[in-house]
């Protein structure tokens, strides 16, 4: 089954010990457009990994950013990456990051999510 850029990204940076480590990329099946995808937001989250955390702290009323579970912050870090890029529509970003949270956590850590990119301007 082939994935796309998010789910590997996702994979990637989920699989580290700690959010100050370098992505790289897991093993993959993605097309070459797919894994170009994926190299631009990875090196873009590895780049502007301090100022995502502060604008996820920023926007995350009452939720320290230590306190939010694992995939919802694997999400919001690299979903405000991919916002930040501009490379494709929002609402398009937003969904995708959603259904990501929405099958490795929880409705109610997709709603979290949603809001906290949702917030971003």
């Amino acid at each position: 089954m082939t994935h796309d850029f998010r789910h590997y990204s996702f994979n990637s940076l989920f699989s580290l010990n700690s959010y100050e480590d370098k992505i790289v990329l897991l093993d993959n099946d993605l097309s070459e457009n797919q894994l170009l995808r994926a190299q631009q937001l990875i090196l873009f989250f590895n780049e502007n990994a301090t100022n995502i955390i502060q604008i996820i702290e920023k926007l995350s009323d009452n939720w320290s950013f230590e306190r939010i579970a694992k995939p919802e912050k694997t999400a919001l870090l690299l979903g405000i990456a991919e916002l930040k890029m501009r490379l494709t529509p929002r609402k398009v970003i937003i969904s995708e990051w959603v259904k990501l949270v929405d099958k490795h956590s929880s409705s109610e850590g997709a709603k979290f999510v949603n809001a906290v990119l949702d917030n971003y301007e």
